[in-house]
């Protein structure tokens, strides 16, 4: 079984990092009245924002036959939120709770954030909602306000250190390379399933210098990305921009990630914000390659090539 999925925290109480956040929710589920009906998890992805929402549906104890999951960057417009308006009224078939957990939650649509307002301002008693979203200026701010909200933080350096540490110790390891660990950590943007996937990677890897190759291997560059986007912007010639993007290494989904983060960090107070902006505009519609026609690598490219040419057209 994969690292990230044996060591899945399922209690607050083991989780690493965010203490405000865990305390915070400790004090309002232990409440024996006016429990909050819904939440709002904001934060980069890969923060833990479905971790935290997912235990909450546990301490509510909300049986699985009563949790329904959303993915709002597929299931966003009014016909599912109507969907779920009708199916609240009706009792939980186990238990006391029913829980909607809906992911990527911007991209539901106006009409579908709208729809959504009056049934978590005013839930039935047996209904519960998690909202996570990457982009919480998206939602409405009515919708946020209906919500207890949490912005959920990469874990720190020291975080990831304690957090590995304890996954290695219960599979009996005592002494692992610090050198690996430390290369894991830097690789995981402060990522608690990132950094497990890739320990779970070169766990059985006895020698240091292949660990060390294969975690560079299965890791996204920084400077490669900057790269590609910087000659985007800079309006480098094709022949140039064409071979830095077939340099590129990593996967097509960790790569899309990895430019819309740093084309949103350019786009705050530079002189080539415009450009960004553009960049943006091009890159997010291929973030979720479930939902296009361009998918994995291809996909990439193609989104790349053509913020390329709106460049050079001014477009």
């Amino acid at each position: 079984m994969p690292l990230h999925t044996k060591y899945q925290v399922r209690k607050l109480e083991d989780i690493v990092g965010n203490d405000k956040i865990v305390k915070s929710l400790a004090s309002v589920l232990d409440r024996e009245e006016d429990k909050p009906h819904s939440f709002l998890f904001t934060g980069p992805s890969g923060c833990g924002k479905s971790t935290f929402a997912e235990i909450v549906k546990d301490e509510l104890q909300c049986h699985k036959a009563d949790f329904f999951l959303f993915n709002s960057s597929i299931d966003r417009g009014i016909n599912i939120i109507r969907d779920i308006q009708n199916s609240t009224p009706y009792l939980p078939s186990v238990g006391d709770v029913k829980f909607y957990l809906l992911e990527e939650a911007h991209q539901l649509t106006t009409q579908a954030q709208e729809a959504i307002l009056e049934i978590i301002h005013k839930p039935p008693s047996h209904v519960f909602f998690a909202l996570c979203t990457t982009e919480p200026e998206k939602l409405k701010i009515t919708l946020k306000r209906r919500c207890h909200k949490y912005e959920v933080e990469p874990l720190k350096r020291g975080e990831l250190l304690k957090l590995l540490t304890r996954v290695l110790k219960a599979e009996g390891i005592e002494d692992y390379p610090k050198e690996i660990l430390s290369k894991i950590v830097s690789a995981s943007g402060g990522s608690a399933g990132i950094s497990l996937n890739l320990l779970d990677t070169v766990i059985d890897i006895a020698d240091d210098k292949e660990a060390l190759e294969t975690i560079e291997a299965t890791t996204i560059s920084e400077t490669a990305v900057s790269d590609v986007a910087q000659s985007i912007m800079n309006g480098d010639a094709w022949s140039t921009f064409s071979k830095k993007v077939r340099g590129l290494k990593g996967d097509a989904e960790s790569l899309r990630r990895a430019f819309a983060s740093y084309f949103g960090k350019v786009m705050i107070g530079s002189d080539k914000e415009a450009r960004a902006a553009l960049m943006m505009e091009v890159i997010e519609p291929f973030m979720d390659n479930t939902t296009t026609m361009y998918s994995g690598r291809a996909g990439l490219d193609y989104s790349l090539t053509f913020a390329w040419f709106a460049v050079q057209s001014g477009d």
